[in-house]
This record gives structure tokens, C-alpha cells and sequence, in this order.
């Protein structure tokens, strides 16, 4: 049974920095002292395993994130054709002091607590006002590894 969307809209599925070369030469320097250091001690799987995870994150790091679909309806939010039930979320947070706006989602499952949902296209007020129909407002912050992570470029 096909639901109507309350609200749509489209969004990159993570906020881009865009690398600079010296980025790339420190995650490079940083991998083979790693992988270096594995070798002479005599681990030849972990220090495979840092080169492969080295290569994913450039290659990461290097592409441009896709602009997704967004819809939240009567059941649920929905992201890139993955429902998200109400009945699965706990609550939100719409930080204002943020320059991107976007939305923290707190989920009750385990392995995923937060979804972070950038808001593009629409008023945040207008995403705010809808989802208070269905789960609670509470505010809620980004963990501080994700901060970190930014802060490092990732």
C-alpha cells in the first residue's frame, strides 16, 4: 500500500570536503609507516589489510557524494528507497547553530543510533513540523569521533 509523502526532498548523502594534496600525501606517509611496521613484525595480514583500507578511504575521500531522495510519509522517513518505520526511531534534533542545516535522527536499533539527514531544497522548519506529528523532539549531538573526523577531512 503506496503512501503519499508529507514532505521530499533531495540532499547529498554526506557533507564533501573537498581534499587537498597534502591530505592525500599524509594519508599516504601514515599508511606505509603503518604497513611498514607490520611487515618487520611479522604481520603480514594486518599490514595487507592497511594498504586495502588505505586505497578504500582514498577512494572514498575522492568521490563526490550522490544526491539522494528524501520523503517522510505516514510510516516512516525514507532515504535513498530504505523506509526508516517511526516505530524504529525514538526521536529528533534540528540543530540551529549549524551552518548545513540537517536532521539528527535517534533510532532504537542498535548497530545504527543516529541518522543524520542533510536538509536541501526545503525549509527545515517545514521537515520540523511535520516529523513532530509522529516521534519527539529531543535534542541531540553528532558524537565527537565524527567531529574528529571532520576535522581531519574524512
Amino acid at each position: 500500500m503506496a503512501t503519499e509523502a508529507l514532505i521530499s526532498w533531495n540532499a547529498p548523502e554526506h557533507f564533501h570536503v573537498e581534499k587537498r594534496p597534502d591530505w592525500y600525501w599524509a594519508v599516504g606517509i601514515v599508511t606505509l609507516t603503518l604497513a611498514a611496521v607490520c611487515f618487520i613484525l611479522g604481520s603480514i595480514i594486518p599490514g595487507i589489510f592497511v594498504l586495502v583500507a588505505a586505497v578504500a578511504l582514498v577512494l572514498h575521500a575522492s568521490t563526490a557524494p550522490r544526491n539522494i531522495y528524501h520523503e517522510v510519509n505516514d510510516r516512516g522517513l525514507i532515504i535513498d528507497n530504505i523506509l526508516y518505520p517511526f516505530l524504529t526511531l525514538d526521536s529528533f534534533w534540528i540543530p540551529h547553530d549549524d551552518p548545513i542545516p540537517k536532521i539528527i535522527v535517534k533510532s532504537r536499533k542498535t548497530f545504527m543510533p543516529y541518522i543524520v539527514i542533510f536538509i536541501d531544497e526545503v525549509d527545515p522548519e517545514e521537515v520540523r513540523e511535520v516529523l513532530l506529528r509522529y516521534i519527539a523532539e529531543t535534542e541531540h549531538h553528532e558524537s565527537i569521533l565524527k567531529h574528529i573526523l571532520e576535522w581531519f577531512g574524512f
